[in-house]
């Protein structure tokens, strides 16, 4: 059985309550007449057994000719900022409760907003009332989606990911607290917990919330969800009864999505694109403690490039490459230190890839836009083998423009490829925006808070 995570799931139970008919042997005075009204029973039963099957097939065509006859829809809203290592973003959000007869009450995406600022929370670590106000900044941007008249009633949530984690203690928490009495200024409902440090586990259920709420997934076969942020990634995926005994008890959850589900979820801090792209530069320099790195995965046309991580500078030069040097050969030497990097970070591996059509994200996607593997605007589906034969191509290029695109293209191959096991053939299918909505971690977690709220306080 897994276990909650740090948020309150909503609860969904067997549905015990249908009626139990007990039938008793009694005397018949009345054969014929009591014939009749079985008869009709019968045919009562199938009645109403067509209709329920007919409305549970046709919710979107009861709700519609719902609001044709005049049904006002229940609005409810949430704010919440991702304060991300690389940058902070406001995702607000417009929901309608649909009408529904049978089952469950359930919650339709009318609008959003989106809007990012950089840096990221994380770097004002020595001036956290400017990094306050980055963020009240984000969400007075945002204040026009909710009515004033809703704001205390609507959930505004701060969630910061691996850059606070990466920090000393005392200054993420000086951070946080600094952000929450801002916020509390703001007339919105923030809660005693609406300011924190997320957890990975949460991270990664809440994006694969988002992918499968977006594709209206969450009654089928359901996507796995890769997602690459600067300091972390995440990959979570629903298990079957018989897969769970393979892994880890506490990487699983038990979420509601239809029915009771069980979700795997890891978090690998330390091999988000920066991070990682930073723990390759320093052990090519020995671990040393330097702000000068050379490294194997740089053209040698890049001398002394300029490169900030974790709010500090550092200057990056390719390494010396020997004349004639084939093609392959400079992706190879890249891909050796950048797999040694990945094995001795990985905290866990599995034996197998993720199950289900996989789904990925963020750096996923930022990365095969600009080899241009994908659509930068509309996305679309790559492979493993299509990251490498890209990286190859970056390796050997002389590329002034993209110095890091030899690193970050061979290090995504090598995450998919040794951390999450994909075969090289295997369709991802990469996301920036479904139907027009930000794939964001976000839109999870404001769905499962108001659904939490609709259920408590219908």
């Amino acid at each position: 059985m897994g276990k909650f995570s740090t948020y309150r799931y909503l609860e969904l139970k067997d549905d015990t309550s249908a009626p139990h008919i007990n039938v008793r042997s009694r005397t018949i005075k009345h054969p014929r007449r009591l014939k009749k009204v079985f008869i009709f029973l019968i045919v009562l039963a199938l009645f109403v057994t067509y209709f329920l099957g007919l409305f549970a097939g046709q919710s979107q065509w009861l709700d519609g000719l719902a609001k044709s006859l005049g049904y006002e829809s229940v609005f409810h809203h949430a704010v919440i900022i991702d304060a991300g290592s690389s940058g902070s973003r406001v995702l607000a959000y417009k929901f309608r409760v649909p009408f529904t007869v049978f089952g469950q009450a359930n919650l339709d995406l009318v609008d959003e907003y989106f809007e990012q600022s950089k840096p990221g929370l994380s770097s004002y670590a020595d001036d956290p009332e400017k990094g306050a106000d980055t963020i009240v900044q984000l969400i007075k941007k945002a204040e026009f989606l909710t009515p004033p008249e809703r704001r205390r009633a609507t959930p505004l949530i701060v969630r910061a990911t691996a850059g606070l984690r990466l920090l000393p203690a005392d200054k993420a928490q000086l951070l946080i607290d600094t952000v929450a009495k801002a916020i509390a200024k703001l007339g919105y409902d923030v809660g005693s917990d609406g300011v924190k440090i997320m957890d990975g586990s949460d991270e990664g259920i809440f994006i694969w919330y988002t992918v499968n709420l977006l594709h209206n997934l969450m009654d089928g076969n359901t996507m796995a969800a890769l997602d690459l942020g600067g300091g972390s990634t995440q990959i979570t995926f629903q298990l079957s009864p018989a897969d769970t005994p393979h892994y880890p008890a506490a990487d699983q959850y038990v979420v509601p999505a239809g029915t009771n589900v069980t979700l795997y979820t890891h978090s690998y801090l330390n091999l988000g694109l920066l991070a990682a792209r930073y723990g390759v530069f320093r052990l090519e320099a020995d671990d040393n403690d330097t702000d000068e790195f050379t490294s194997v995965c740089v053209d040698p046309i890049v001398q002394r490039e300029p490169w900030t991580y974790a709010n500090k500078n550092y200057v990056v030069s390719g390494a010396h490459r020997p004349p004639g040097l084939k093609r392959t050969a400079a992706y190879q030497q890249c891909h050796l230190v950048v797999r040694r990097y990945v094995r001795a970070t990985l905290d866990w591996e599995p034996r197998r890839a993720p199950l289900g059509q996989v789904a990925a994200m963020s750096y996923f996607y930022d990365v095969a836009a600009d080899a241009g593997l994908i659509d930068v605007m509309k996305g679309g589906t790559v492979s493993v083998s299509a990251y490498r034969a890209s990286a190859v191509r970056a390796c050997s290029a002389a590329n002034v423009e993209q110095p890091w695109a030899c690193l970050d293209l061979v290090y995504v191959l090598a995450l998919l490829q040794d951390a999450y096991k994909i075969a090289d053939d295997e369709p991802i299918s990469l996301f920036k925006k479904v139907n027009g909505h930000e794939v964001s971690w976000a839109l999870g977690l404001a769905y499962t808070t108001v659904m939490n709220k609709i259920v408590i306080t219908p």
